[in-house]
């Protein structure tokens, strides 16, 4: 299991640095005209600190919400674009080679005539095939032979860590199939939703009707697919890893599956011979089986010939990329304009081709003193986790010895791999978008089945070294933060410390305490699934984290709709946890020697600014209603003020909050975790 926490942050533009580069040359970290000073900081702090930035900075139109995250991004694109704009004027590339691979998939893809003439025939080999299913067995048959295609169906299969032998991949089972963004898209009986409903059958006939196939289906196929959402288990009901943990013997468990064979599943997408398989909803598969049985096969055949136009919509034409961003970009995350082509390629290219382009990306934009300065926060960060641990009240001495021997044996990775993943078995042509998206999906299912039966690559990133991003491997036990988050204006080793310890030092917070929230912390220091805590302790645990669900229950970012505290529980811990260590680890960077103020503000202020610019930005409404259905992580203020409410170095950096202040809490009801 990975988890991943996106958590970023924008330079600002006018204040000095603390160690600038030169007298010349000034390092701007923060920019006072993001402020909105009408607005008391104990009341909001979040509009306080960004108001003057939201005020200024719409969401655009080729976007669903414009956050530092984008900003970030959209610089990180244009870098490599610039680049790609090199590599593919170079003709005499030998094939095989990341310039080639880069030079043709772009070239290729930007031939609009070619894509637009060739249609749906790159995909027209597979519809026949489900139009060829007959009887139920061949049915099921395609849930096998499907999925290496990149085609969607209601059985999950993968191969990763196994949970509780972190040192060995396996065969795991989970329910998928659904193309709506959550379950409650499906089931929830109310005006938005229904309307969603209403157009997503209209998109699906339309689609069907640009593919030639029966433009009369979108309501069979959303009625099977409302069927597999009340049969699978929720976002909430899925972030337990206890209960995602099933083992089970795979003869044994076929034999409950009558018309569900899984391992004649697993062997038609090309898996190799395995005894077990670990199921994460049991209960999803008992009921897939009834449907397997009782729905009508003609339904089935067009739900699969509907994932397979949808899976590749972007890649047929511009008639339905356009239909299929009217959809699901327009009408559920409320963005109004396509990005310009040869940006939407590249995003295409940034994920087939993510290491090729990541090699181009650090060696110009990535330096050796900004990884150096990151590992000097990262044992700041973990020497203040120490403190932090051995001050615990509610935790006892035998629990603390063990949450210690976790903390050090955390790993971390910074930039980029060591050793860079073989491409050599992806082909690129010069000639065909789609055949290379059919390439590149092949590739990556067959690194995936390379593993099984292996012990556990732990030098593998789960992210290229562009991305904005950073995450928290349970199984590795390990933190990573990529070049792409590590760079002016979300981080520079010229910022001042409080900047950088208030930015990109929270995201190295954060991240630890991924290892300790609601999840992580049921996975011991070797990444096991592995309870090392005493009974009396976990419950304290829980006591605490269930106030910190109930804080988060009560905001409510959009008419009629809260955030799930229970859903976001494990982002929640892990941002307290991040502002919690990063604001210690900041005094130990200064070892008693503070600094003066810059632009009117304490170090104390500037830090709390800092996580403040993490999560500036302005969101469609259409996207945070998606994001409260499906996003793990809360909406962007209440990151910032959720933390900041129960942490006593804000009230006495911006005076002390009077009680009844929008930004108050009673010390007594402040909750302290980690």
């Amino acid at each position: 299991m990975k988890k991943i926490a996106f958590l970023v942050l924008v330079a600002v533009l006018t204040a000095c640095s603390q160690n600038p580069t030169s007298s010349e040359e000034k390092i701007v970290a923060f920019d006072t005209g993001f402020i909105d000073s009408t607005v008391n900081p104990c009341q909001n702090f979040y509009q306080y600190a960004i108001g003057g930035w939201r005020a200024n900075n719409p969401v655009p139109e080729t976007e669903s919400r414009w956050m530092a995250f984008n900003i970030l991004n959209e610089e990180n694109r244009q870098k490599l674009l610039e680049i790609v704009d090199v590599v593919r004027q170079n003709s005499s590339a030998n094939k095989g080679t990341d310039e080639q691979m880069i030079r043709d998939f772009y070239n290729a893809a930007m031939d609009t005539a070619a894509i637009d003439a060739a249609g749906i025939s790159g995909i027209e080999p597979i519809l026949v095939s489900i139009n060829e299913a007959s009887t139920q067995e061949d049915l099921v048959a395609l849930f096998g032979k499907l999925a290496p295609k990149g085609v969607s169906t209601p059985v999950g299969l993968y191969i990763g860590a196994d949970s509780k032998n972190s040192k060995m991949n396996t065969v795991y089972a989970s329910q998928s199939g659904l193309n709506l963004p959550d379950r409650d898209y499906y089931l929830q009986d109310n005006e938005k939703f229904e309307d969603i409903r209403q157009a997503y059958v209209a998109h699906i006939n339309s689609m069907f009707a640009l593919s030639g196939q029966d433009p009369t289906v979108g309501e069979s196929i959303l009625a099977l697919e409302t069927k597999l959402a009340a049969i699978s288990w929720s976002r909430l009901e899925r972030r337990d890893p206890d209960k995602r943990y099933n083992k089970k013997n795979l003869k044994d468990w076929d034999t409950t599956l009558d018309a569900l064979p899984v391992e004649a599943i697993a062997s038609g997408r090309g898996f190799g011979a395995f005894d077990t398989i670990i199921v994460g909803q049991p209960s999803f598969f008992a009921s897939l089986n009834e449907l397997i049985k009782s729905e009508n096969l003609e339904d089935w055949k067009n739900y699969l010939k509907w994932n397979t136009i949808t899976g590749f919509a972007n890649y047929l034409g511009r008639e339905l990329e356009t239909e299929n961003f009217a959809f699901y970009r327009t009408k559920l995350s409320g963005t109004s304009t396509m990005k310009p082509r040869n940006e939407r390629v590249f995003g295409t290219m940034n994920g087939v081709l993510s290491q090729p382009l990541g090699k181009l990306f650090v060696k110009e934009y990535f330096d050796e003193e900004s990884k150096a300065y990151m590992s000097n926060m990262i044992e700041n960060l973990r020497s203040a986790y120490k403190d932090r641990i051995q001050d615990l009240e509610w935790m006892s001495t035998e629990t603390k010895e063990k949450a210690m021997k976790k903390l050090n044996a955390f790993t971390y990775k910074v930039g980029y791999p060591d050793e860079w993943e073989d491409y050599s078995k992806l082909e690129i042509v010069n000639n065909s978008y789609i055949q290379n998206i059919m390439n590149a999906r092949e590739f990556g299912y067959n690194e995936m089945l390379e593993k099984l039966g292996k012990p556990v690559d732990k030098t593998e990133w789960g992210m290229s070294p562009q991305t904005v991003n950073a995450y928290y491997s349970p199984s590795n036990n390990e933190i990573v933060f990529p070049a792409g988050i590590l760079q002016p204006p979300f981080f520079h080793k010229d910022f001042d410390h409080a900047i950088n310890y208030g930015g990109i030092g929270a995201v190295i917070g954060h991240e630890f305490s991924h290892g300790f929230d609601d999840q992580g912390s049921k996975f011991d220091w070797d990444g096991n699934l592995n309870s090392w805590w005493t009974d009396e302790d976990r419950s304290k645990f829980d006591e605490l984290a269930q106030k910190l669900g109930e804080q988060y229950d009560g905001y409510s970012p959009v008419d009629s709709m809260y955030v799930n505290g229970k859903m976001t529980m494990g982002e929640n811990i892990a941002d307290l946890g991040g502002v919690t260590l990063a604001y210690e680890a900041l005094q130990k960077q200064y070892e008693g020697n503070t600094p003066d103020d810059i632009d009117g503000f304490t170090w104390q202020q500037r830090f709390f600014l800092g996580w403040a610019n993490v999560w500036k930005g302005n969101i469609k409404e259409q996207e945070l209603v998606k994001r409260l259905k499906s996003d793990v992580h809360s909406p962007a203020e209440y990151r910032v003020i959720g933390p900041l409410v129960n942490f006593g170095p804000y009230y006495e950096a911006f005076g002390t909050c009077e009680t009844g202040s929008g930004m108050h809490k009673h010390d007594s009801a402040r909750i302290k975790i980690w």
